[in-house]
């Protein structure tokens, strides 16, 4: 996995050695283009496949898992660009949107899109590790993809407010509480018992409201509270620690799962800013 990150985002390259992703979120609008195989996507409620020929596009918080096809002789490989809800917002006057389409078929913008991430790595190839390459290819880049990301917008996305709480109060409180406490994960019984259900009453309904049971969401959270901490270059162990997890390998299974690389090597790279 490559990762690039400036004020405009993530650009990765991912290849998952687990041929998918478990159930999980971002607190970004996440677009990927396809480069080999078969995706099997369940996006909130949703299943579609995506061929390498359509881009996906997510909303922040959309709970998303996938399964993947490939040949014998190759691997699942994806260029995703991760874009702060405020880039989003830049674009459309500060008005939040939501993609009401999760796949594209656009063949010029996929081309245009592969095109800018091959840019960006040839540019990497030529600056010595550890900086930044020239200002002017920087900015070339940045303009090109705000282009690609304007024109899905037109193609995909329809303005909204602000997401809202869910309906059931007792879940809000929930979401609420987990929000709040991101340093151990949380107990269900004592959930339910602040919601007023029972165990099982609460798994349902939480689902439903959300798309994930509250452990899973917890984790989600806490996860990409981890990113955020190692994009700032906080120690793997102590990021570790903060969060709740058991020890450094219980850490590094769940990141490894959700995000296709270790923390160690995603705090490494995300030191290289363009």
């Amino acid at each position: 996995m490559h990762v690039a990150e400036w004020g405009g985002g993530q650009l990765t390259v991912v290849r998952p050695a687990s041929g998918g992703f478990p159930r999980h979120s971002h607190d970004e609008y996440v677009i990927s283009v396809n480069l080999c195989g078969l995706e099997r996507v369940r996006l909130d409620r949703a299943s579609f496949d995506v061929n390498v020929d359509e881009f996906t596009v997510y909303n922040p918080g959309q709970v998303q898992s996938c399964t993947t096809q490939v040949p014998p002789d190759a691997s699942f490989t994806s260029v995703s660009w991760y874009v702060p809800p405020t880039v989003v917002e830049s674009l459309t006057g500060d008005a939040p949107v939501d993609f009401e389409r999760p796949v594209v078929r656009s063949p010029h913008l996929r081309d245009e899109f592969l095109a800018v991430a091959r840019a960006f790595r040839r540019v990497r190839e030529l600056v010595p590790e550890g900086h930044p390459p020239p200002a002017e290819s920087a900015v070339l880049i940045q303009e090109r993809l705000l282009l690609v990301l304007s024109q899905l917008l037109d193609l995909a996305a329809g303005r909204r407010g602000r997401a809202p709480e869910p309906a059931d109060a007792r879940i809000a409180a929930v979401l609420a509480r987990l929000r709040a406490d991101l340093s151990s994960a949380p107990r269900l019984a004592e959930l339910a018992e602040l919601a007023g259900m029972s165990r099982e009453h609460l798994i349902r309904t939480f689902t439903r409201a959300t798309g994930t049971p509250p452990y899973a969401w917890h984790l989600s959270a806490r996860l990409a509270e981890a990113r955020r901490r190692l994009r700032k270059g906080e120690p793997v162990a102590g990021v570790a620690h903060v969060l709740g997890f058991a020890d450094q390998a219980h850490f590094h299974r769940h990141f490894a799962a959700a995000y296709a690389i270790t923390p160690g090597r995603y705090r490494r790279l995300s030191q290289i800013n363009i």
